[in-house]
């Protein structure tokens, strides 16, 4: 615990002190991330080099968060076997979310009680200084560990599926 407090302070400091620019897609490197899983695996970026990573930032209550999950598994569906991982980061509990799946299957391997590096990590400064963040969020990394695409809102999930065609298509 106190590893994952000393790195989100990390990046929130590091967010405040650099004011990230977005922009710069395809020039700014993904976090590192090592956490757990809501089924007990660790999710460790070191481990996917060479893989596209999907970010889908959520939590149970979020209205267009619901609304695009079945979008989003058909996207899994449509890459399974391929070199991509899907990752959902929530700020929900993770029994919060077990009860949520059982009626709201999502596809993605979920990291539940993520808030702190959600907001670290893909948070945007804002002019009076504070970190915000719009929900859902769409990240797509490239495969030399890039974000490639970050995106807020529903249109997020077109925007997923257009860099992953770009990504294996080259369209």
């Amino acid at each position: 615990m106190k590893y994952l407090f000393s790195l989100c302070l990390t990046l929130v400091f590091g967010a405040s002190v650099f004011g990230q620019d977005y922009r710069l897609v395809g020039k700014f490197p993904a976090p590192q991330i090592k956490l757990t899983a809501l089924d007990g695996k660790t999710v460790n970026t070191q481990d996917f080099r060479g893989k596209i990573v999907v970010y889908n930032l959520w939590f149970v209550g979020c209205p267009p968060c619901m609304e695009e999950i079945p979008k989003l598994n058909e996207i899994v569906d449509e890459y399974q076997g391929k070199d991509v991982v899907f990752i959902g980061l929530s700020s929900s509990s993770k029994n919060d979310i077990e009860s949520f799946t059982k009626k709201n299957p999502f596809k993605y391997q979920i990291v539940p009680n993520s808030a702190a590096l959600m907001l670290g990590s893909f948070g945007e400064v804002a002019s009076d200084g504070s970190l915000k963040l719009g929900f859902p969020m769409h990240i797509v990394v490239n495969r030399e560990g890039f974000i490639e695409v970050k995106e807020s809102g529903i249109k997020g999930v077109e925007a997923v599926r257009q860099q992953l065609k770009k990504q294996f298509e080259g369209k």
